[in-house]
């Protein structure tokens, strides 16, 4: 029994159309955005995603981009646990200790509601007053 072609292409098509719904969360947008230099140094990071997150499991770090290749265990200037907020399950919010002038890295690791875990990583720089 031969398939018709139109099969596979409708096929393709049904696959094509969905992958959103397979995706992992993804940073839309984040305070202090990507490359940043800001002054003063923030209180906090803010990170919002494009799907709903789960609270509890998530993990941000800040450290100082020198130890991104020289350090195994990283500094981290994060207070405490990240949160997610209530109004908005897309929005982590973390707290911040007092930073130094600087180049940071954030680090992250978010599971979203649908059980999927995502990393990723931003960078920002803290420019003396």
């Amino acid at each position: 029994m031969r398939i018709p072609r139109t099969f596979f292409f409708l096929l393709f098509l049904l696959i094509a159309g969905v992958p959103a719904t397979w995706a992992h969360a993804r940073l839309l947008r984040a305070e202090p955005a990507k490359g940043a230099s800001v002054s003063p140094a923030p209180k906090q990071i803010d990170l919002w995603f494009n799907e709903l997150l789960e609270d509890g499991f998530n993990t941000v770090t800040v450290f100082p981009e020198a130890e991104l290749s020289s350090v195994e265990k990283h500094s981290n200037f994060a207070k405490g646990k990240p949160s997610v907020d209530g109004k908005d399950r897309t929005h982590l919010t973390v707290k911040l200790d007092p930073l130094p002038p600087g180049e940071y890295v954030i680090e992250w690791r978010v599971l979203s509601r649908d059980g999927h875990s995502a990393p990723g990583r931003s960078t920002f720089h803290v420019s003396a007053r």
